[in-house]
């Protein structure tokens, strides 16, 4: 018979849930967002189509959506990624992200009425749980520093940790002041010459999913396409 259990992971999403909705939607976004760019495994592709509506969403908000036109724009867009490759998708799978993105706190998508579509706007803030990953994810996948060494913050990566958040680029230095008071081993540190971050290890709060030692495999059947 079929014995399912819990991952360390999972056992921590559970208890998050319990207790703190907000942060559990939160820490799935981010699972979501960054699984295909922190492992860089085709098997994983799905995760591409994830983070890429985000991406493009947030670049053009705040404004009205249009599921069709970004599902087209996006079909061109994964091909280019994935050459060699015949990988598909939907409207119904991008919308299936729409419909997680109206589930966050404050939310990204929303009606502002009843009978009208989606509209994006950028969050004011987020959870400083949130806003710690996505600087990890900067700094250590984007960036490539030790744990303990300081990164020189500049537009690019506040743009980058903000479009992780969903977060808009105004409110970047209040979550991360707000991070570093809520947060272990995340210190802001200020000099003569601008301010930088430094993170003293991994996040100990969570257990996300290590990929360094899985090898990618040549197939892309997780869009649809042929392996």
């Amino acid at each position: 018979k079929n014995i399912f259990w819990l991952t360390e992971l999972g056992k921590q999403l559970v208890d998050t849930y319990s207790t703190n909705s907000e942060l559990f939607y939160d820490l799935i976004h981010f699972i979501f967002y960054s699984t295909y760019r922190r492992s860089g495994d085709i098997r994983r592709g799905r995760f591409w189509l994830y983070a890429s509506v985000c991406d493009r969403l947030w670049q053009e908000a705040p404004a009205p959506t249009d599921k069709s036109a970004l599902t087209n724009r996006l079909q061109i867009e994964i091909r280019a990624a994935f050459p060699g490759y015949d990988p598909s998708f939907s409207e119904i799978s991008v919308g299936g992200v729409f419909s997680w993105l109206q589930t966050l706190v404050p939310p990204f998508l929303s009606k502002q009425d009843p009978k009208s579509q989606l509209y994006s706007v950028r969050r004011s803030y987020c959870t400083p749980q949130l806003f710690h990953l996505a600087t990890a994810l900067i700094y250590t996948t984007v960036e490539g520093l030790q744990y303990g060494a300081s990164l020189a913050v500049n537009e690019q990566h506040i743009e980058a940790i903000c479009k992780a958040c969903l977060l808009g680029t105004e409110h970047f230095w209040n979550m991360a002041d707000l991070t570093q008071m809520t947060v272990n081993g995340y210190e802001m540190r200020r000099g003569q010459w601008g301010t930088s971050i430094a993170l003293e290890g991994p996040p100990a709060w969570i257990t996300l999913p290590d990929f360094s030692n899985e090898k990618a495999q040549e197939n892309i059947s997780e869009f649809g396409g042929e392996e």
